[in-house]
């Protein structure tokens, strides 16, 4: 357990770390997946962030992409991620339209039950 805290730990000091090398005030959402960096920004930031003496391949979406797939894609670009970086608003926006997503899932699912 204390090894798995510790891992957090490091994921979000490493991630807080690449933040401090992009304008972070352009920064709606960032997570970690192992190499993996994840940045809903509006700015051109680089393919890759050296963090310590590691390597960090940078996935990079435009606020407005990424909420128009996040649902298509909810497990490989939201959940797959460790957030620990994000607008508030920004992130109401998020939930708010998965939360939606699942109601009419829910919906369609009962629909077909019934039938």
């Amino acid at each position: 357990m204390r090894r798995r805290q510790k891992e957090l730990l490091d994921d979000k000091e490493i991630l807080l770390s690449a933040l401090d090398k992009v304008d972070k005030f352009y920064v709606y959402l960032a997570g970690i997946n192992s190499s993996e960096i994840l940045l809903v920004t509006t700015l051109n930031v680089p393919n890759e962030i050296e963090v310590e003496g590691k390597k960090f391949k940078v996935v990079k979406y435009h606020p407005e992409d990424y909420l128009s797939q996040v649902v298509e894609k909810e497990d490989e670009i939201f959940r797959k991620y460790k957030i620990y970086y994000f607008v508030k608003a920004y992130m109401r926006k998020i939930l708010d339209t998965l939360s939606s997503a699942e109601v009419e899932r829910m919906s369609l699912d009962l629909k077909d039950n019934l039938s």
